[in-house]
């Protein structure tokens, strides 16, 4: 008896070091946090637009008498995108007006409970847009995940969309590749709840771009900005219905003439035929007129191979009649 008292006092003890070690780290996680969205929003990147029940964050960059308007969408759990692209866009800044617009949860946009299903996310950006005072014709300049969404917008309101630019999108998500989306973000989510998400997204950062190329305070800002995002709601529910959005988009897909372009990074599916064959020629047969640019390198290719992938979107839009 007396040893099962003394185990119990041990593990007793043990629990409230853990106990105390998590709130410790969690309260410096969420002064981090604090801390770098303040200055983000002193640099003028915090501009919250109704999307109806919820408001989403903005920012227009670029020249404001430009020959095209850009709509940029991001990834998942990318609530960095208005800063890290910028390098990227910096030279299609010049003579084209950009519109970058997070999702819900994402960065400093409002959480919800809605379902974050195709339809829905598409309706946020066009709702947004419209209470912008925007008007299109647009380009979807998309990485990822939204690579499915801007398809679904160009296939359901193509005379809203001037072209498509995808850069290593999301083409094709089974049921097993979507169970392994909501459990990862089971546990992110679990993580930035505890405060311990910005030390697991430091190894997954560095797996899809060159973190050795930032400063301390670039990295800073994207971890915990990635963090923070995904322990939202809405970056949840979007994750549930990865495979079920996917599908949605991919099933009901018509080839039309709009101009597009796939940057292919990761997937290198001219070297991997039997990939190709599964997931991209289903895809460019679906969705019609899409040129296959390769450019091979981490997923994030905006941030790992910043010039050439500006190059080819510039060449892209500069052959837009």
């Amino acid at each position: 008896m007396k040893i099962l008292k003394m185990i119990g006092k041990v593990l007793a003890i043990l629990l409230g070091v853990v106990i105390v070690l998590l709130s410790l780290t969690s309260i410096h996680y969420r002064f981090k946090v604090h801390n770098i969205m303040n200055q983000l929003k002193k640099n003028g990147y915090c501009n919250l637009v109704s999307a109806g029940d919820y408001k989403l964050n903005t920012l227009k960059v670029g020249n404001e008498n430009g020959k095209h308007k850009i709509v940029c969408c991001s990834g998942l759990y990318d609530g960095t995108m208005n800063f890290s692209w910028r390098k990227m866009t910096k030279s299609i800044e010049e003579d084209n007006q950009l519109i970058f617009i997070d999702r819900a949860g994402y960065g400093f946009s409002e959480d919800t409970k809605t379902d974050r299903t195709v339809e829905q996310i598409v309706e946020d950006y066009r709702t947004v847009l419209k209470n912008m005072g925007e008007e299109g014709p647009y380009i979807l300049l998309a990485h990822s995940i939204s690579g499915l969404y801007v398809s679904y917008w160009q296939n359901k309101y193509p005379d809203e969309i001037e072209s498509v630019i995808i850069m290593d999108g999301t083409l094709y998500v089974d049921e097993e590749r979507g169970n392994h989306s909501n459990n990862r973000s089971l546990i992110f989510y679990v993580a930035e709840k505890v405060g311990l998400e910005s030390i697991f997204m430091k190894s997954v950062y560095g797996a899809l771009a060159d973190i050795d190329s930032m400063t301390n305070k670039e990295l800073d800002m994207n971890v915990y900005m990635f963090s923070k995002t995904t322990g939202t709601h809405a970056i949840m529910s979007e994750s549930n219905l990865i495979y079920q959005n996917a599908k949605n988009v991919i099933d009901n897909l018509k080839p039309n003439d709009i101009p597009k372009i796939y940057i292919d990074a990761i997937n290198a599916f001219d070297e991997n035929p039997e990939k190709k064959e599964k997931e991209w020629i289903p895809y460019e047969e679906k969705i019609g007129n899409c040129e296959l640019v390769p450019l091979y390198g981490k997923h994030a290719i905006y941030m790992d191979r910043t010039e050439e992938c500006a190059k080819i979107i510039k060449d892209h839009i500069d052959s837009l009649k």
